[in-house]
């Protein structure tokens, strides 16, 4: 009777040997089997393992591509961006490279958060897609590589905007005009510049309640410079009197500053009430105008959609 289960045991084992592939050649040519079958898991398996073996060279690119394509379609973008970029390393005058360089941007869309966070992805996307189109103008896929480049670069204007609107939350409205201002030079193609105007002018318009919070801080300091005149030292007494002077000048200049922006604020408000008379902002325009206050923090857009609809089958 043990000799009836040893003798089983070995045949079972034996069979499952023999269905697990063994070699480098087994395994690419199982995980290649798997690809073509869609089971996405059990290719990327495989072709792993196959690649850290021996390949022929043909069979090594076909691997790599392969292994991307499984990742890709298992919605794996972060290991299928890698093994993209890998291959477009290795095999750059491949006929596949234009079909890698399109996937790998549409993972990188994929990669995106949205604006509120690091835009590494979304500034990689944007690229790729502009290299896509640069390469291959006459490809099927370019206008679609222009859609998604934009939607890219969409993302990346609503970072601006986010964190031009962080700084109108800490009233620092100085530099939340820098940002806007940043928009409306290199993102007014995916910006709506009835949005971006009233934001650019509700910030001058505001930049008095600024100056008033550094000259109050300024004031303070100010007061304690005037303290340290009474040293009995000399050195001390002419520091203090140098640092009294930078700090009446910022003083002033923050005046300067709060009432210059007021007035610049109401000449672009103006103009987006008169140039944009239907939108949303053209009415905050004129309220803010007649004394009304919106000092709210503009909300931001995604719009990038995490669904299956990136993994649309035109991407092939």
């Amino acid at each position: 009777m043990k000799r009836v289960i040893t003798c089983l045991f070995l045949i079972v084992f034996i069979t499952s040997c023999e269905r697990i592939p063994r070699t480098s050649q087994e395994q690419y040519r199982k995980g290649i089997k798997a690809a073509l079958e869609e089971d996405w898991g059990k290719s990327s398996t495989l072709l792993e393992k196959a690649l850290e073996g021996e390949l022929p060279p043909k069979e090594k690119e076909i691997a790599k591509l392969t292994l991307a394509d499984a990742y890709f379609n298992e919605g794996n973008y972060e290991n299928a961006a890698l093994n993209y970029e890998e291959f477009l390393e290795l095999y750059p005058a491949s006929p596949k490279a234009k079909d890698a360089l399109f996937r790998l941007g549409v993972c990188y869309l994929n990669l995106i958060k949205g604006p509120q966070w690091d835009v590494e992805f979304a500034q990689r996307a944007y690229r790729t897609f502009k290299k896509f189109m640069e390469n291959y103008p006459d490809d099927p896929r370019v206008e679609k590589a222009r859609e998604y480049r934009k939607l890219a670069k969409k993302v990346l204007a609503e970072h601006e905007v986010y964190i031009a609107g962080t700084y109108d939350m800490l009233r620092k409205f100085t530099a939340s005009i820098q940002r806007y201002r940043k928009v409306k030079e290199k993102f007014s193609d995916v910006e709506p510049m009835d949005r971006i105007e009233y934001l650019i002018g509700r910030a001058y318009y505001y930049t008095p309640i600024q100056s008033k919070e550094e000259i109050d801080r300024l004031k303070r300091s100010l007061k304690q410079e005037r303290g340290r005149l009474k040293s009995s030292d000399p050195e001390e007494k002419k520091v203090a009197e140098n640092r009294i002077k930078l700090i009446e000048k910022d003083i002033e200049d923050w005046k300067e500053t709060g009432r210059k922006n007021r007035e610049i604020g109401k000449g672009i408000l103006r103009k987006v009430k008169k140039n944009y008379p239907n939108s949303k902002y053209a009415k905050k325009a004129e309220e803010i105008l007649s004394g009304k206050k919106h000092l709210e923090v503009e909300p931001v857009e995604n719009p990038i959609k995490h669904s299956i609809w990136w993994k649309i089958k035109e991407t092939l």
